[in-house]
């Protein structure tokens, strides 16, 4: 698999909710993993999922799309469907009896296990230096992560309304690393940009994401996104 490394450097509170509420100590928790202190001690740690990231680029490169960044809007949405994949089988489908010929060649056509693109993002993790020092030192985890309340006020009395207060566990502003993996069969299809152009379209769609996680619309999740070519080893 052909790679390029992903970084997100955070510059706000942030979080990728659970969709799980944590009793009476907050309304919603970040996803975390799990990392085993050198003397046994589980050690949580905060991260984002692959699949929140795909999302996120995939809404950033249809904006793109839609702003004449790749082309016409079919030969956009084109791209957008091989990288990031869409609806519909995984495979090529022959043409249904009476329309065989050379003129109407094979096409991808919807089906139930959908095609999955030729992008595949990993999990974003804290540095290895962070993990490192975190299995020494397991109670410093604590420092990573916050709890913050809000609460809906009403216009006519200026007051908190009844009931609206809500309070959230986020992770302080850091840098997450992660990979995104180009699959080689589609690398090798000569419709497609090459690897490192791809790499540069990514990072210039990254641009376009300036937030990420929950409550956007409330100034958490301010981030600066980078992808840059793997380094040969």
């Amino acid at each position: 698999m052909t790679t390029a490394k992903i970084e997100i450097a955070f510059q706000s509170f942030w979080f990728v909710g659970t969709g799980r509420e944590a009793g009476v100590y907050a309304d919603s928790i970040p996803v975390k993993r799990t990392l085993v202190s050198e003397s046994g001690i589980p050690v949580p740690v905060p991260c984002v999922p692959g699949k929140t990231v795909k999302g996120m680029f995939r809404a950033a490169f249809q904006t793109a799309g839609g702003n004449g960044w790749f082309g016409t809007q079919q030969e956009a949405e084109k791209l957008e469907h091989r990288l990031f994949g869409q609806p519909g089988p995984d495979k090529l489908s022959e043409q249904s009896p009476g329309q065989p010929g050379p003129d109407r060649p094979a096409e991808q056509s919807p089906g139930k296990s959908g095609n999955p693109g030729i992008l595949h993002f990993s999990m974003l993790e804290i540095s290895p230096a962070l993990k490192t020092y975190l299995r020494k030192e397991p109670d410093a985890a604590g420092e990573l992560f916050r709890t913050v309340k809000s609460t809906a006020i009403d216009p006519d009395t200026g007051t908190a309304k009844n009931k609206s207060l809500r309070e959230y566990e986020v992770v302080v502003p850091l840098t997450l690393t992660g990979e995104i993996s180009f699959c080689e069969d589609g690398i090798g299809d000569p419709e497609l940009p090459g690897a490192r152009e791809l790499t540069e379209k990514l990072n210039q769609v990254a641009a376009l994401i300036t937030e990420l996680g929950g409550r956007r619309t409330r100034g958490f999740g301010q981030c600066v996104i980078t992808v840059r070519e793997e380094p040969r080893k």
